[in-house]
């Protein structure tokens, strides 16, 4: 990845134009979708958590061992209180999202793209298209639609969601699935236009499957399409259900034949993980804290970040065919956003003082023995995302990006 710099970031300011389609409604029509996930390219970091099947492990990256430099590379325009990014790199852009939208060139030479409405949600597809949610400025409470750009993020496309409270986007090979409370799964076929949605309120995709925590009766594991089932019904048919994870789940993430979750609940939120070709639970779920991130999923590790409820938190390694620890490290500040590049996970932390939310910090471990690696704190406030892509890492703090390399 080409050194990010705030010369070649911010080369220009201007705005995309949100082209109007017909407000259709999704439904569930016959669609010719084919669920196929796909595997990011070498030095991108294009969904929340690199991939389609969440795994927040990026093979490619090797981030630092020795305690980096930060380096401020980025800030977004934004009018909101309090503002709130994350980061995704593209082949051709880095973007972030969140109370706002910008993204900037890899290289020097092109203008970047600032849009000042609500985009909780974004990502790049396997052709470098963005795909992203975006809420109508008009006010708090307008729609939102998913809003696919092509390469150049210039004159994209709209599609309206007709749904409140998107909670995830997932982007596979043709399609794209939008987590929502209340309204399931939503799937949107942006090159067909054809629209459907199933149970759920966030979505992983592996190995032609799609899967879905969240639904009324737990998680879902769906069925894989073939050629007449795609044109015979509206959605996959459901394989097998598992009993709910107790509290609110996070994005699910699925390798090596098992779906690791984690949730948050007031009373303890807890790690658990199920066969994904039968649903059937591997181990008794994990209660570490109140909200347990889902682990960074590489090999048979998983690598989960803990806020305790009280100020403070664990970074935990798990055997994922067992559920035993493997290591733990308890940290003075509680812990989130696990993932790993190579043999290092890193991880965000927030520092409270007095009860109240004060700086952040980074730390990176050694993923084999648990050992911290080192500890940057960040001054300017909390991370609130990560993208590990090659030799460094990305990581917003309110309205800016900063560079750790």
């Amino acid at each position: 990845m080409p050194s990010i710099t705030r010369r070649r970031l911010l080369g220009g300011g201007a705005v995309v134009a949100a082209a109007t389609v017909g407000a259709s409604r999704l439904y569930r029509g016959a669609t010719d979708a084919t669920f196929a996930s796909w595997t990011p390219a070498p030095g991108t970091w294009p969904l929340r958590r690199y991939d389609p099947a969440n795994t927040a492990h990026n093979p490619h990256a090797s981030p630092p061992r020795e305690t980096p430099t930060l380096r401020d590379v980025a800030s977004v325009t934004t009018a909101a209180e309090r503002p709130s990014f994350r980061p995704v790199v593209g082949p051709a852009h880095v973007a972030v999202y969140g109370t706002g939208f910008a993204a900037y060139p890899r290289g020097a030479g092109e203008s970047g793209v600032d849009v000042d409405a609500v985009t909780p949600l974004a990502g790049f597809g396997p052709d470098g298209r963005l795909h992203a949610v975006r809420r109508d400025p008009t006010g708090v409470d307008a729609p939102s639609a998913v809003v696919v750009a092509s390469g150049d993020l210039r004159d994209p496309r709209r599609f309206p969601l007709d749904a409140d409270h998107p909670q995830s986007l997932t982007v596979g090979s043709r399609e794209v699935y939008v987590g929502t409370v209340g309204n399931g799964v939503r799937a949107v076929d942006p090159d067909g236009g054809r629209r459907w949605h199933v149970d759920g309120t966030m979505a992983a995709l592996d190995d032609g499957r799609l899967y879905a925590p969240g639904a009324l009766d737990g998680t879902v594991g769906y069925a894989q399409r073939t050629g007449i089932d795609r044109r015979l019904r509206a959605g996959p048919e459901r394989a097998w259900r598992t009993d709910a994870i107790r509290g609110f789940p996070h994005l699910p993430a699925v390798a090596d034949g098992r779906l690791v979750l984690g949730s948050y609940a007031e009373g303890g939120g807890a790690v658990v993980a199920v066969d994904a070709g039968s649903g059937d639970r591997l181990w008794d779920p994990r209660p570490l804290g109140r909200n347990v991130a889902t682990p960074a999923v590489a090999g048979d590790r998983g690598y989960t970040a803990v806020e305790t409820g009280a100020g403070d938190g664990l970074v935990v390694a798990l055997d994922l065919a067992t559920g035993e620890t493997r290591w733990r490290d308890a940290v003075e500040w509680t812990a989130f956003a696990p993932a790993v590049g190579g043999d290092t996970l890193v991880v965000a932390g927030e520092v409270r003082a007095n009860g109240r939310r004060n700086t952040g910090v980074v730390r990176a471990y050694d993923t084999a023995t648990g050992d911290a690696l080192w500890t940057r704190p960040v001054e300017a406030g909390v991370p609130t995302g990560f993208a590990l892509v090659e030799d460094r890492i990305l990581v917003t703090v309110e309205s800016s990006l900063y560079e750790l390399a």
